[in-house]
């Protein structure tokens, strides 16, 4: 219950970070923001997780971005970028050229894992080493993601 109450409360601090801080997170911290919007996906139901995921604090915490994509690409989630929600980013790439989503999507299917890719900042315009922890999402045809900044 403590470690519920310190994760509860290390949420809410963290919720005023800007997604200019997104190295501010680790891999430990991914993998706990995906299990614990898994945990809630499964007590809520799918329709009103994405909700929550789309609009509550505690989804946003420490900049990690939760998604949640069906398999065939369509974004149900995304709490950091609502301009990827209803998207299909199935054929997207990095700037490296690499199908990212695709290696999600591989990823999830085998049901968990790490995929590493490159990312432009939006706060910093700069090019990112990326990687994302992705879990495959019971009741749903999709995945659960966070993905973090390499150092």
């Amino acid at each position: 219950m403590k470690s519920t109450h310190r994760f509860l409360a290390a949420t809410l601090l963290s919720a005023v970070c800007t997604v200019s801080a997104w190295a501010g997170a680790s891999r430990v911290d991914a993998a706990a923001q995906v299990n614990a919007a898994l945990d809630h996906l499964k007590k809520v139901g799918a329709e009103q997780a994405v909700k929550d995921f789309n609009t509550a604090a505690q989804w946003k915490a420490n900049g990690m971005n939760v998604i949640v994509t069906l398999m065939k690409g369509d974004v149900l989630a995304s709490s950091l970028n609502d301009k990827l929600i209803g998207k299909n980013t199935l054929e997207s790439k990095d700037p490296s050229g690499k199908a990212f989503v695709k290696d999600f999507v591989a990823t999830a299917q085998k049901g968990e894992g790490w995929v590493d890719y490159q990312f432009i900042n939006p706060a910093s315009k700069k090019l990112e080493a990326r990687s994302m922890f992705v879990k495959k999402a019971p009741g749903i045809d999709g995945f659960v993601g966070v993905a973090i900044t390499k150092e």
